[in-house]
């Protein structure tokens, strides 16, 4: 072992309706990490909150044997590890929550800060900021039953009623892997639809459907205008009504188009603003941007995820395996990226 071997300490698991995505992510990351580089230490967040770590930590869980594990003293967590690599997708791992904890700690961490974790991970916020800055995107309302008084959410679903066409697409504001998100084809069902989105979400988003689009993805990394790339687009066909969470990750028919096949000019354009929006919202580190494509190319901007998923399935490392990096080498660069950051 090499006396500069950095250890990483890969956070999987914790709190979010993704645990079990997390998992995924986590075994992709230790599978392919450069091991003459880097030591791996596995520390497992369980639904309950509590940092967890030992040998083989993901082998243990997948036989169920947790009361294996013993306990982590977060006091101590900084002595354990020289950077931190967080794969917690959604609530307490991709709002800033757990970007906060390292901060404190005085750790490095792999991904995007605090404020533009907070605001990407919340569509709400997130669709307004691309708003004020002139960001084409599908028509949206805001349902915030914290902050809302009954009377405005009652207008906002009426004026959704009267005046978007559908398809309709609700969301639950602050989950990814499209958890809770449902489309709507009879405006009959729009009621039902937004209850379900609220079992997951206080704040609720109506978004204007794009007619029979096309799906791109763009993975970006670099944390200053120096070094901030775009990879080669890629398109997701969806094996179901829509790349909904069962598609991504569990029914096996989505396909990936690598890279997506695009009119000429359309590729570059949508690199561009795939950098652009990452420098709006300042993030660092890594992101995958979303766009929705119509018939004639124009370029919707659907969502932006800042820890997107590192499964075997998952579309970051793919799109930056066809433009320059393997995944050993991307991992690499995103824990270099951290060290730089700090």
């Amino acid at each position: 072992m090499l006396k500069n071997i950095i250890k990483v300490g890969v956070f999987f698991g914790g709190i979010s309706p993704e645990h079990d995505i997390s998992l995924m992510s986590a075994r992709g990351i230790i599978d392919n990490i450069d091991r003459e580089k880097f030591q791996i230490i596995q520390i497992y967040i369980n639904k309950e909150g509590s940092f967890l770590t030992g040998e083989n930590v993901l082998n243990i869980l997948k036989i169920k044997e947790e009361q294996k594990l013993k306990k982590i003293d977060i006091n101590k967590l900084a002595q354990l590890i020289d950077v931190a690599f967080p794969v917690l997708h959604g609530e307490g791992g991709e709002d800033g929550s757990i970007q906060g904890f390292f901060k404190t700690l005085d750790v490095p961490f792999v991904g995007c800060n605090i404020a533009s974790s907070a605001i990407c991970l919340d569509k709400a916020f997130f669709n307004q900021i691309m708003e004020a800055n002139a960001m084409r995107q599908p028509r949206f309302v805001v349902l915030d039953y914290n902050f809302n008084a009954e009377e405005k959410i009652a207008g906002s679903i009426k004026f959704v009623q009267q005046k978007f066409k559908l398809p309709l697409f609700v969301k639950p504001a602050r989950t990814g892997s499209s958890v809770g998100i449902n489309k709507v084809s009879d405006i009959n069902d729009l009621i039902l639809y937004i209850n379900k989105a609220k079992k997951y979400d206080n704040k609720v988003i109506i978004e204007e459907g794009v007619s029979s689009p096309l799906e791109i993805e763009v993975s970006v990394l670099g944390n200053t205008v120096k070094d901030i790339k775009a990879s080669l687009p890629g398109r997701i066909i969806p094996g179901a009504d829509f790349y909904d969470y069962k598609d991504k990750y569990f029914n096996g028919r989505s396909k990936s188009e690598l890279p997506a096949v695009l009119p000429k000019g359309v590729n570059i354009k949508v690199q561009e603003l795939a950098i652009k929006i990452y420098k709006i919202v300042n993030c660092t580190g890594l992101a995958r941007v979303d766009f929705l494509l119509d018939k004639k190319f124009n370029i919707f901007i659907n969502e932006i995820n800042t820890l997107p998923g590192f499964t075997p399935v998952s579309m970051y490392p793919k799109l930056w395996e066809i433009t320059e990096l393997n995944y050993k080498n991307l991992i690499s660069k995103l824990i270099e990226l951290a060290l730089k950051n700090k």
